[in-house]
């Protein structure tokens, strides 16, 4: 009621003469206007947006180096391993790393499209659950808990299974 009113309110711009509306004047202080709570809650939209737009630039960034720091992480563990894998007659180009639940699996016989056999390998269990998880893995082979699906992983992250 009070803004209406403020409509039918006339003045007179003391440089120029010109009649205006009450409710059409723009008013200049000398100082800024103290802080409301609106101001604190406007502040904090914009600091959250401002927050939002960073991470989306960086989040390209960061997926890329957590994808490198995997490469360069499965590379040096094959790389430790290697001399231990042609001692035991393993071809590197048939071991996977995985890193769980099992560190790697070889599949004998993949350089040469001809996959006969899938091992599983492990460290020495370091703590009671990964021991339980061992074991629960090799109690689901022996059962032949066992099937194959085959999963592609796309360039976008989106996964296929067939």
């Amino acid at each position: 009621m009070m803004f209406q009113d403020f409509q039918c309110i006339y003045g007179f711009c003391p440089c120029c003469g010109e009649s205006f509306r009450l409710s059409e004047a723009t008013l200049h202080y000398k100082s800024m206007p103290p802080t409301t709570p609106w101001d604190v809650l406007d502040a904090g939209w914009e600091r959250l947006e401002a927050a939002q737009e960073r991470f989306t630039d960086q989040q390209y960034l960061i997926r890329e180096e957590s994808r490198e720091a995997g490469r360069k992480e499965a590379d040096r563990r094959l790389k430790t391993l290697t001399a231990a894998f042609r001692r035991s007659g393993i071809h590197i180009g048939d071991v996977r790393l995985m890193f769980d639940p099992v560190d790697y699996v070889i599949f004998h016989g993949m350089r040469s499209d001809r996959c006969k056999e899938i091992e599983f390998l492990d460290r020495e269990p370091t703590s009671r659950p990964k021991e339980q998880l061992q074991r629960s893995i090799e109690h689901a082979l022996r059962a032949g808990n066992v099937w194959w699906t085959t999963a592609r992983i796309g360039d976008d992250g989106h996964i296929v299974c067939t």
